[in-house]
């Protein structure tokens, strides 16, 4: 393994999320709501559902074909700069839409090309970086999606006035971050791990114990995490009392105070994830499911403060010790793409049904937001005995 791997994976991580963040979070919406104002929440919701639909769809496609290609560039190098010049392209021509449909066909393009990058790159991880190293390496991959994330929002807020030289800009630097990253780090066709289509490998995936079970983990903790964030702006102004202009510029250093817990959390987590996986993965969701759990126990501002930081470092020691724990589980050297393709629905599939659930629970209890954070601690909580019957197996 080279030197620059670890550092460069942060920094290719931190470029693909800042993408992610910016477009979903605020360039889509603003979009849709100079598009139709009036309808913008409708509109919103239904390209939403519709581009991770096709992502899902996309994800373990696009790893499984960079398992099976072959060539002077590697199996992963030429998926990971194919799609960022594609991505490049397609993000900015999303900047310049003006109406519901060509902003609705950028979204649907320009996520499904962002997961074609992300498979392979994911990939990477497993193929290239030796179990001694894992474990940094995994929480400089996590660090760089926490980093990313919140750098998206940042500069997608404050360019929102110029939103086609923003997501031009943004192109280019993929394209540059990504040529960038193989270059420093570049790839060789490995001979001996050429996979070939076998009936039945999809189903042996999903029987493999360590796999179902971690992945069944993760979409439990994931679904939780994503029932609070969904609503996190209604639960500030609903525990503090301000209009939305201050809840939104309150909400900002909350999620601020929670990313740089997430940061510190992975990287704090890596040299215990090292000895065990499984018991820090399992110490990590107990302490995220605590600060899930403070804001029912501590009223207004306080609860938020305290749910930001114990959840952010719950969450960033999770990111760590369940990324360590899944490349010790996978099945395949052959198919480290598409396995890991199809483990990426264990965060897009509760990205899709959080906002219901959410809304159903809020619903019943007549819109009280501590059901919610109940809800969060109860999921997270039921994903320990899930990954806990792994611990024999998988002690380092």
């Amino acid at each position: 393994m080279k030197r620059s791997l670890p550092m460069s994976l942060l920094g290719a991580n931190l470029l693909l999320n800042l993408l992610y963040s910016a477009l979903g979070g605020v360039v889509v919406p603003a979009l849709l709501e100079h598009a139709d104002p009036v309808n913008k929440d409708v509109h919103l919701a239904i390209v939403m559902t519709a581009s991770s639909a096709v992502t899902i769809a996309i994800r373990p496609l696009a790893g499984a074909w960079s398992d099976r290609t072959t060539g002077r560039f590697g199996r992963r190098t030429p998926w990971i700069v194919a799609g960022a010049i594609t991505s490049a392209i397609a993000v900015a021509w999303l900047g310049q839409a003006d109406t519901v449909i060509a902003v609705a066909v950028g979204w649907l393009i320009a996520q499904p090309l962002l997961n074609i990058i992300e498979s392979p790159l994911d990939a990477v991880l497993a193929d290239r970086v030796p179990e001694r190293a894992r474990a940094r390496t995994a929480a400089y991959y996590g660090a760089g999606a926490a980093l990313g994330l919140a750098a998206g929002a940042v500069v997608a807020g404050i360019t929102v006035d110029n939103l086609s030289l923003m997501t031009l800009g943004a192109g280019l630097v993929l394209v540059a971050g990504m040529i960038g990253f193989v270059m420093l780090n570049p790839d060789r066709a490995v001979e001996g791990l050429r996979p070939h289509r076998q009936p039945g490998q999809w189903r042996a995936l999903w029987r493999s114990r360590g796999f179902s079970r971690v992945f069944i983990a993760r979409a439990l903790v994931v679904l939780g995490q994503q029932m609070v964030l969904v609503y996190l702006l209604y639960i500030v102004i609903d525990r503090t009392g301000q209009n939305a202009a201050d809840a939104g510029r309150t909400l900002a250093m909350v999620v601020g105070v929670h990313i740089a817990c997430v940061v510190a959390g992975a990287l704090a987590a890596a040299g215990a994830a090292r000895r065990n996986r499984v018991a820090t993965v399992v110490v990590a969701t107990v302490v995220g499911a605590l600060g899930l759990g403070l804001p029912i126990l501590i009223p207004g501002m306080a609860g938020l403060i305290a749910y930001a930081v114990v959840s952010g470092l719950g969450r960033g020691a999770y990111v760590t010790s369940d990324l360590l724990l899944l490349l010790h589980v996978l099945p395949s050297k052959e198919n480290h793409g598409r396995d890991l393709g199809y483990f990426g629905w264990a965060t897009l599939l509760p990205q899709v049904v959080a906002p219901a659930l959410a809304g159903t629970l809020l619903t019943l209890s007549a819109g009280s937001y501590a059901v919610l954070f109940a809800a969060a601690v109860v999921l997270a909580l039921c994903s320990v005995p899930v990954v806990a019957v792994l611990a024999e197996r998988t002690r380092a």
